[in-house]
C-alpha cells in the first residue's frame, strides 16, 4: 500500500476549503466545454472544486505512480436511453495498466487491496453520500493506512456485505 500518496492526499483534504469539495463532481476533459478544468484551473481558481481522486490525480506523488485524469468517450451503444447523447467525460486512468481505469486504476497503482478505492473514495460508502465532507475521506484514508495488511481484507469486504 503506498501510505505516502494516500497520506499526502489526506493532508491536502484536512486542509481543503468545503466549497472547493465535492463527491460527485466530474471535471470536464474538452477545453471550450461547460465543465472544463484544466489541473491549473483547479489548483489556481478558488472556485473550483474537485472529488477525492480528482484532487489526488494533482499531487505528485500520485503523478509519479502513473494516475491522470483522462478522457472516455460514450459512444451512443453504450447509452440505454434514447433520449441521451454520446459525450466525453473525465476518468482516472494509469499509466502502469492500459486495460484499467477508475477505482480499478487506483487500486493498482496505489498498491491498494482490490475495492480499497471504493471504499474510500465512492460516495455510496459513506453515510452522507454525496454531502460527504472532505475531512470524513481524509480519516478513512488514515483509518485504512493505520490497519494491519491482514485486517484490510476484512475492512472492505465488510463494505460490499
Amino acid at each position: 500500500m503506498n501510505k505516502v500518496a494516500l497520506l499526502e492526499l489526506a493532508s491536502l483534504l484536512d486542509d481543503m476549503e468545503p466549497k472547493r469539495f465535492d463527491m460527485r463532481t466530474w471535471r470536464m476533459p474538452v477545453r471550450g466545454k461547460p465543465g472544463f478544468v484544466s489541473d491549473e484551473q483547479l489548483i489556481n481558481d478558488t472556485n473550483t472544486v474537485a472529488c477525492p481522486v480528482g484532487w489526488g490525480c494533482l499531487l505528485e506523488s500520485w503523478k509519479q505512480v502513473g494516475l491522470f485524469i483522462d478522457r472516455f468517450e460514450v459512444k451512443a451503444e453504450h447509452l440505454s436511453s434514447p433520449l441521451s447523447t454520446p459525450h466525453l467525460m473525465s476518468l482516472v486512468r494509469t499509466r502502469l495498466n492500459d486495460d484499467l481505469d477508475s477505482y480499478e486504476a487506483v487500486d493498482y497503482s496505489l498498491d491498494l487491496y482490490p475495492g480499497t478505492a471504493s471504499v474510500l473514495f465512492d460516495p455510496d460508502n459513506y453515510a452522507d453520500g454525496d454531502l460527504t465532507e472532505a475531512w470524513v475521506v481524509a480519516d478513512r484514508i488514515r483509518e485504512i493506512c493505520n490497519l494491519e495488511e491482514g485486517d484490510i481484507m476484512n475492512y472492505v469486504v465488510s463494505y460490499s456485505d
